[in-house]
This record gives C-alpha cells, sequence and structure tokens, in this order.
C-alpha cells in the first residue's frame, strides 16, 4: 500500500483529543507499524481515521488505499 500520489508507505494520524500530536506509522501490506510505542494509547483504528502521507499533501482514509 502507497500514497496514490508519491508512492510514500510513511503515514501519520492526529490524535483526536490532543490536535497537536501525531503518531506516525508505515504500511506494509495489509500491515500498519507505529514508530513510536506511545502509539498503543491511540485507541482509534488508523484505517477508519483521517491519514495524511508523510511526504506530500495526500490525505484520506486508509480503506481508500487498500481498495484502490
Amino acid at each position: 500500500m502507497k500514497c496514490p500520489l508519491c508512492g510514500c508507505q510513511e503515514f501519520y494520524v492526529k490524535n483526536p483529543e490532543d490536535e497537536f500530536e501525531i503518531f506516525e506509522f508505515s504500511v506494509a501490506g495489509d500491515r500498519v507499524e507505529f514508530h513510536e510505542t506511545d502509539a498503543v494509547s491511540f485507541s482509534n483504528e488508523p484505517a477508519a481515521t483521517e491519514t495524511n502521507c508523510n511526504r506530500c499533501s495526500w490525505h484520506g482514509r486508509l480503506n481508500d488505499l487498500k481498495s484502490g
């Protein structure tokens, strides 16, 4: 799974409880791997959350990438 604009496999989601905190992760196949151990506190599923590319301006749902 890659960003449809730039091909990057690095993404991030914003913490819905703190707009200044982000959780970065990589996508390998269908597996989401967070970069930091404190991302365990992120209770939402990244696939259903607004996801942003770490390299360019793409944003959308991770589920959108799987179906596209």
